[in-house]
């Protein structure tokens, strides 16, 4: 007969038996251990941490007034009908047909056949209020947070 098939000795079963433990009592140790270190306040501070910021922090919030006081400033300029947005910069002082000329050119809409004259430029924040004219600086321009909207609207 094949030793694969053997019943084990007595010294070979006591021996098995004994590793058996072993690892039984190795594996309760670790798990005891790791439910310990979870307990631990060294890993988890139940208790939440006091700021002494907080005064600071009363102190400093300052309300933020949306106002004009940049040469320069950073629009969103959007196409909502394409879908396409770009950030720009633009002097306060630029006339609205340069900043059609420049975000039609930057969004990729600056085709020869399409004249500047059939975009509209309108304040997101209000379109209602109609097309922008004249300077940007007069058209409700701040320093953050402006978005303007350009349409195709052929004439």
């Amino acid at each position: 007969s094949s030793h694969f098939l053997r019943p084990y000795t007595r010294l070979q079963s006591a021996v098995v038996a004994a590793m058996a433990r072993r690892s039984n009592i190795l594996a309760g140790a670790v798990l005891l251990a790791g439910l310990a270190a979870l307990n631990s306040v060294s890993f988890v501070n139940p208790q939440p941490v006091e700021r002494s910021s907080r005064m600071a922090m009363k102190g400093s919030a300052v309300e933020w007034v949306p106002k004009l006081s940049r040469d320069v400033v950073e629009v969103m300029f959007t196409a909502p009908a394409q879908g396409a947005r770009s950030r720009m910069l633009i002097r306060a002082d630029a006339d609205v047909s340069e900043v059609i000329k420049q975000g039609r050119k930057k969004l990729g809409f600056d085709q020869d056949w399409m004249p500047d004259s059939d975009f509209k430029l309108y304040n997101a924040e209000d379109e209602d209020a109609g097309p922008m004219k004249g300077k940007m600086k007069d058209n409700g321009l701040i320093d953050f947070s402006f978005e303007i909207h350009l349409y195709y609207e052929p004439q």
